[in-house]
């Protein structure tokens, strides 16, 4: 592999601006180039990522999944590192250093944690000529504690300045059904992915009607407290949503080929819809609180000593009330969309290849931030490829992933290992895993 060529690819990525965020339909190939997948998947692999790539002949016409899960468990803060660093420690000694350091290496968004797992449904995922089915199973959780709600627990509230006290918790499972194609052109394939999403589980939040605010007035004209919140917690069985994906590749040109596709277009889920889970498991029977909703609000009406030393009623001051309720009204959350660019370039026996993705909205696994991916697939050895990939950007920041498989002709066996954050144990703020067993015909 000549080192020209390496160069040539690397300015070719590096004009192509974009971003790319994660998602939790993966398999260990996408995984080990760390997302950097769309235009070199191939079969029932593209889907979510750019099913054009169902019309490229160039290799397995035939595709069916044995077994196969994969998982992440992701935080945007804590490492063992910084558990050792400020565990036990005195915030307040030498002018408050650790305070400070400790708050300022807290991210914009706060602390998230983000947790995923995949299984494709075995010998249901199937892929054959032009086009696939597919069907997986995600759960999905994004939790997380505010910047400001960390703040104002280490150093109370601070004078002059609003805090943001919002909530963001969501927990959802999904079963994703798929029909995807590619149909060839001479210069490009273009290919579409219909989706029927149905919900198998909500708890959380809802981000559209939660929020808390906190303000600590102390001025001339102000020297008060005030502060409003609402928290909405929604907790669902059963649900049901579409989606559907676009995508474009080129022809291979010089060893180079490019790709465009746009995933969850319209994506929405109706939760608490009558459908047939809904009919055979009660809510009831396995969600908290017999499946009911939970409204919390409060509001601080400028809070101030005089006040209290009038006699003035102290929960007419500070007034917060809670209510638990059953709520059969359908809701709707929304399914985020990406959007990906990719290049990939063949050189010899060796695959460069890179993505930007783009996310609009910051939501389970769409964090709404830029990402860029390169990753290289070595195929000297055809029964036992080797992939590694890096990132930057995205939930994970800075990712590092590796893998391989096992090619024994009707069966194959794909693995993968990824490390955010860092590449020493006590460093990594996250990691994840995926393996799959399939069959492949030519």
């Amino acid at each position: 592999m000549r080192s020209s060529d390496i160069l040539a690819f690397l300015i070719v990525s590096s004009l192509l601006n974009g971003v790319l965020l994660s998602q939790t339909r993966t398999d260990p190939r996408a995984m080990a180039l760390c997302g950097a997948y769309g235009t070199v998947s191939r079969g029932l692999f593209c889907v979510d990522y750019n099913p054009a790539n169902l019309a490229i002949k160039d290799g397995v016409s035939e595709v069916r999944l044995i077994a196969g899960a994969g998982f992440s468990v992701i935080n945007n803060f804590l490492s063992i590192k910084r558990y050792k660093k400020y565990n036990g420690k005195d915030f307040e000694a030498n002018n408050q250093r650790l305070k400070k350091a400790f708050l300022s290496e807290i991210p914009d968004v706060g602390w998230r944690i983000f947790m995923d797992l995949h299984v494709p449904v075995p010998m249901v995922n199937y892929s054959k000529g032009n086009h696939a089915i597919t069907y997986d199973i995600l759960l999905i959780s994004d939790i997380g504690i505010a910047k400001d709600l960390v703040r104002f627990l280490v150093e109370g509230n601070e004078v002059n300045k609003t805090l943001d006290l919002r909530m963001n918790e969501e927990i959802v499972g999904i079963g994703q059904w798929a029909f995807s194609f590619g149909v060839p052109f001479k210069d490009f394939n273009i290919g579409f992915s219909f989706k029927y999403l149905q919900g198998l589980l909500y708890m959380g939040f809802n981000p559209d009607s939660s929020f808390g605010y906190i303000t600590t007035h102390f001025t001339p004209e102000k020297n008060y407290i005030e502060g409003e919140g609402r928290y909405y917690f929604q907790q669902t069985v059963g649900g049901m949503g579409y989606s559907f994906d676009i995508g474009l590749t080129s022809r291979l040109i010089d060893g180079y080929r490019l790709g465009i596709s746009l995933s969850n277009v319209f994506g929405r889920i109706y939760w608490n819809k009558r459908t047939l889970l809904a009919r055979l498991v009660k809510p009831e029977k396995i969600l908290p609180s017999e499946g009911d909703f939970y409204e919390y609000r409060f509001r601080v009406n400028e809070a101030r000593f005089d006040k209290f030393f009038q006699g003035i009623p102290y929960n007419e001051i500070i007034v917060g009330e809670g209510r638990t309720f059953r709520d059969t009204s359908v809701f709707i959350m929304k399914y985020p969309a990406l959007f990906r660019f990719s290049v990939s370039k063949v050189i010899e026996d060796v695959v460069l290849t890179s993505d930007f993705v783009a996310g609009f909205q910051d939501r389970l696994y769409s964090f709404g931030r830029w990402k860029f991916a390169i990753g290289v697939e070595v195929l000297r050895s055809v029964k036992a490829p080797v992939r590694m990939g890096v990132s930057v950007g995205g939930k994970e920041i800075r990712e590092f992933a590796l893998g391989g498989g096992y090619h024994l002709g009707l069966v194959n066996i794909d693995w993968a290992v990824g490390f955010c954050n860092g590449f020493i144990l006590r460093k990594m703020q996250g990691v994840k895993f995926s393996f799959l067993v399939y069959t492949s015909k030519l």
